[in-house]
């Protein structure tokens, strides 16, 4: 979705120019790869005008895009500086690599193998990829945007699952990736950033094959589906924290970022957290309907679940959007509904710090209907904020911690149909700050922003901070006060931080 921002004029006006309700005419846009000879085109088309409250954001759109003629990609994840780093299988190039903001989809470098899996540190700059080949599992780790190797460790016979067998810890100290010899138990293999040889090689004896993992964000707690058990692990002693019956297999599983909170489910959605000694329900929940969740977020202050179900006729997605204190959704989603059956899935989900904004892939349908990237906003109406209608399927999505930046990857035929190709893209989605706008109604020229943390500016874009009396602020994170933010040179908003 577009969005336009109106230009502050005068002090007066700013701070004093506060009138009744009003809202300003925006335009709802879509944007579409058409497919050429020589790859995918980005096309826009604009929309009809619609009538909503302006929001802290300029115009998101695609920055890049990638096709590949045979190769698939899996994987992919934001890093810093807006960097993507990303991994291919099935056909050549079997790679993975690195992409830069402003490479127009040329990745900076590549590294090759057979099968890649791929994770980044959010905050830091750790790349980490995970490669199956014919003689067992290669993990190899670097700080970008370097493309010489600090490390590579290898497991002779060690197969991962397709499901989701690697995470990076947000501040990129730390490396979990389940895998087992074939026909085993999972193997839960950890590893500090720093260092080849892995903390430890944990062995979930009896509890079945890897299938999923997720990891806090400092790296503290990994969290991991054996079969259908989910065992929670403490790097810190080397040992397993808690482990839960799940009484089935799915991969529906996140943790919040200090390892309090974690979220499972299937037919019923589990938000549990650490009390004295163990992971105990605060609340379950489900839409009922024979709906199952496939895939879950937790944001990393612990503020906001997602939640994505599906019914067995697989041609919708349910999105279900929770604040952590309440069983009672804040909203619900459901995607159109696709052309067939068992076409429509998520396949991957990815949250903001704070919640305010998440991203959904999916498969889509065989038609091409539906677009299979979705940007959501929490507190906003419309809660679609942005959306990109691929050629195929979507298999990993991720946004970048503050939201400015997400990235979405897959098939360029729906997964359903037998093909090859894959493409790859980067969103800049000119999110200013992510957290919610004033709940009043504003006269445009009087857009108020609250901000409870660090004020969040695009990378991209010169930008100044001025206080009420117009005297130039150098620092990100100022006291308590009024503030006027000049973006190229224009001043576009009216800052208030609260604490």
């Amino acid at each position: 979705m577009k969005k336009r921002l109106c230009v502050l004029t005068g002090l007066l006006t700013i701070i004093f120019g506060i009138p009744g309700a009003a809202l300003a005419a925006t335009r709802s846009d879509a944007v579409r790869i058409q497919d050429t000879e020589t790859g995918p085109y980005l096309v826009q088309y604009e929309g009809l005008p619609v009538l909503q409250k302006q929001h802290i954001t300029n115009d998101a759109s695609v920055v890049w895009s990638r096709y590949l003629t045979d190769a698939i990609f899996q994987t992919t994840s934001n890093t810093s500086n807006g960097y993507v780093f990303a991994g291919t299988y099935l056909n050549p190039p079997k790679e993975a690599g690195l992409y830069a903001l402003t490479g127009n989809g040329v990745p900076e470098w590549t590294y090759n193998g057979e099968k890649f899996f791929t994770d980044t540190g959010d905050a830091g700059f750790t790349l980490v990829a995970a490669d199956n080949d014919t003689l067992g599992l290669n993990i190899t780790k670097w700080t970008g945007p370097d493309s010489i190797p600090d490390w590579t460790a290898s497991f002779p016979l060690y197969v991962m699952s397709s499901y989701g067998p690697i995470a990076v810890s947000d501040d990129g100290s730390t490396i979990a990736v389940i895998a087992a010899p074939s026909g085993t138990d999972a193997h839960l293999l950890l590893f500090d950033a720093d260092s080849s040889t892995p903390l430890i090689d944990y062995v979930a004896t009896g509890l079945g094959f890897p299938r999923y993992v997720k990891i806090s964000a400092d790296g503290r707690y990994t969290a991991f589906i054996a079969l259908s058990t989910l065992v929670v692990f403490d790097r810190d002693s080397l040992s397993v924290r808690d482990q839960i019956s799940m009484q089935f297999t799915n991969s529906a599983l996140d943790i919040s970022g200090d390892g309090s909170l974690i979220a499972w489910g299937w037919p019923l959605l589990h938000i549990q957290e650490w009390i004295d000694t163990a992971y105990q329900d605060i609340w379950t929940w489900s839409p009922g309907g024979g709906y199952y969740v496939n895939r879950i977020a937790i944001s990393n202050d612990g503020s906001t679940i997602v939640s994505c179900w599906y019914t067995t006729a697989h041609n919708s997605i349910k999105v279900v959007v929770h604040n952590v204190g309440s069983s009672a959704p804040l909203w619900t989603y459901d995607y159109p509904v696709s052309n067939g059956v068992y076409q429509e899935s998520a396949a991957d989900v990815d949250i903001t710090d704070d919640g305010a904004y998440f991203i959904i892939g999916s498969w889509g349908d065989a038609a091409n209907l539906n677009p299979e990237v979705h940007i959501f906003q929490r507190d906003t109406i419309p809660h679609v904020y942005y959306s990109v209608d691929m050629p195929g399927s979507m298999f990993s999505v991720d946004i970048s911690n503050d939201g400015a930046y997400a990235t979405a990857c897959g098939k360029h035929i729906h997964a359903n149909v037998t093909g090859r190709g894959g493409d790859i893209v980067q969103i800049k989605t000119d999110i200013v700050g992510t957290q919610e706008t004033d709940k009043r109604n504003f006269n445009p020229r009087a857009k108020t922003t609250v901000f409870a943390g660090p004020i969040r500016l695009p990378q991209d874009k010169t930008y100044k901070i001025f206080d009420i009396t117009g005297r130039e602020v150098k620092t990100l994170n100022p006291t308590p006060g009024v503030y006027f933010i000049e973006i190229n040179k224009k001043v576009k908003q009216k800052v208030i931080k609260v604490r």
